[in-house]
């Protein structure tokens, strides 16, 4: 799902490491929701947000991911 996540973390001078202690996992997993190879839980979505003061809306851009569209495209054709 694409982010702003590593926007925010530099904006406010946080490393990887950093943002991954405060919400409590580690650097590579921060990487991989940056990079969009791994999507976060909501509990994890909301927490990162809660670092940059923002709602999730802010920091995860639902309209724009790929497997929103996909799940949306599978609906019309079952139908």
């Amino acid at each position: 799902m694409k982010n702003k996540i590593r926007e925010l973390r530099e904006r406010q001078g946080l490393t990887q490491e950093e943002l991954g202690r405060k919400v409590g996992v580690s650097r590579q997993a921060i990487l991989a929701i940056e990079s969009e190879k791994f999507e976060p839980s909501i509990w994890l979505a909301h927490d990162i947000a809660a670092v940059f003061g923002c709602a999730i809306e802010e920091v995860f851009l639902f309209a724009e991911s790929e497997r929103k569209s996909r799940a949306e495209k599978s609906r019309r054709t079952a139908g």
